[in-house]
């Protein structure tokens, strides 16, 4: 059995392996190039796939930092090409934003380019699937890991929703180009792959209560690209070219985990559900959201913190035969509360679901009553809260909530109701089921 974690990236775009979990594994993504003049090569992939008239996407940031150049570069070279650049000061990726991307693509477009990151690229992945079109995302930062992944979250109905699509044909960043990202936007990228420590660990938290499928082999890759990426820390405070270039790499990584899986369980976990709830609250607030990655790895430390509590109380069987689950009669007003306009998605979603079902619980906690000693074993694998954000203060990135302006009641809520916006088995989850998680999430904000 091969060593993916120790593959160079590109061997894993070109083969598909069996995996001792008994999947067959591979990502339809076909062309990684990460190197100074990167940018240069798109026309020729897009001639080689016998491509001829190519939509691009871009915002105004984007067009000045590569857009332009690109589009020179694709006319120069014989091709088609038009654009839509979006003007808005603070993109939001919404049913009115995809509309306008269809009024402006020519019905002869055979090859959609998004230029961006984590926004342009969620709505040319989105737009491209749709209209059974190939994409290819030119990236402008090393800021997120969803490059290579096959979902586009979006806003929808005013929620966070994630849409299975699929991955792009290449993936081009230019290290002229990403190693001039703002060093906020290198600190986004880091701070989403520090959230792997949590969104694994709620993997394999779920595998052990709901037998949940869990690939030991793709594990070991993410964690591989997590130690690779922490001992860039030096070289991505600097900007040096080869670090950022390895970040970007990692990124990518995450996304051919995600493709393997089949899903984004590799990527993101409670992490990721703290950070979408603060995303819709900014956007209700009529506010523009901060970078995903530094909201990631602001509430990684917070679900860290979550899990050294629940390493600190020395929960034994009494406990657990007597737990309650965090049940509240006023449920559902709180949550028209806290999701605003988005609650009916979320009220629908539980309907759906049944996350919060009393019998569902109960089947639960019979595994966790059985299988406790393996659950406390996961918990002593978490790093500590400090360590991620003395990583995170190391790159340039916040670490605290109220860097980015989000209140404690703000993040009181996320804790409390976050872990509604999926079905999703996480650290947020098992805490209601032992009846901690109103305890836990008044301890961690201070309002105990």
């Amino acid at each position: 059995m091969m060593n993916i974690g120790e593959m160079p990236l590109g061997e894993l775009l070109q083969q598909s392996f069996k995996c001792h979990c008994g999947r067959v594994h591979e990502t339809n993504l076909e062309s990684v190039i990460i190197a100074s003049g990167a940018l240069t090569e798109t026309a020729g992939i897009i001639k080689d796939n016998g491509w001829n008239n190519v939509f691009v996407i871009a915002d105004t940031n984007t067009w000045e930092a590569a857009g332009k150049d690109l589009v020179d570069h694709l006319k120069s070279s014989g091709l088609n090409t038009t654009q839509q650049v979006f003007d808005d000061a603070h993109l939001v990726p919404d049913e009115h934003a995809i509309g306008r991307v269809l009024m402006r693509l020519h019905p002869e477009v055979d090859i959609i380019v998004g230029v961006g990151a984590g926004t342009i690229n969620d709505m040319a992945r989105f737009v491209s699937f749709r209209l059974k079109l190939p994409y290819i995302i030119v990236a402008t930062a090393p800021s997120m890991d969803g490059y290579a992944s096959s979902v586009a979250p979006l806003i929808t109905n005013n929620l966070k929703t994630t849409y299975e699509c699929h991955t792009p044909a290449a993936v081009i960043a230019d290290l002229d180009i990403i190693a001039k990202a703002p060093q906020a936007m290198i600190a986004a990228g880091f701070g989403d792959i520090l959230g792997k420590y949590t969104c694994l660990l709620d993997w394999k938290l779920s595998a052990i209560i709901n037998d949940e499928y869990y690939c030991e082999t793709v594990v070991s890759m993410m964690r591989a690209a997590l130690e690779k990426t922490v001992s860039l820390k030096h070289g991505l405070a600097s900007r040096d070219k080869e670090a950022v270039g390895k970040l970007m790499e990692a990124l990518i990584l995450a996304g051919v985990a995600m493709s393997y899986v089949g899903n984004s369980r590799p990527a993101s976990g409670s992490e990721h559900h703290l950070a979408h709830f603060w995303e819709m609250h900014m956007l209700f607030e009529g506010r523009p959201p901060a970078l995903h990655g530094a909201k990631v790895g602001i509430a990684t430390g917070l679900v860290l913190e979550m899990y050294e509590c629940l390493q600190e109380a020395n929960i034994g069987q009494e406990f657990l035969l007597s737990a309650k689950p965090g049940v509240q009669p006023d449920w559902e007003e709180e949550i028209r509360r806290v999701f605003r306009q988005g609650s009916g998605e979320v009220l629908a979603l539980e309907q759906q679901a049944g996350k919060n079902d009393l019998n569902a619980h109960k089947l639960r906690m019979e595994k966790v009553i059985a299988r406790w000693d393996q659950i406390q074993e996961v918990l002593q694998q978490a790093p500590s809260a400090g360590q991620v954000r003395k990583l995170l203060e190391e790159v340039g990135g916040p670490t605290q909530p109220e860097q980015v302006e989000l209140s404690p009641e703000t993040v009181l809520d996320s804790i409390k109701y976050a872990k509604e916006i999926r079905a999703r088995y996480t650290v947020l989850q098992l805490l209601w089921d032992l009846g901690l998680l109103q305890t836990y999430a008044k301890r961690i904000v201070g309002l105990e």
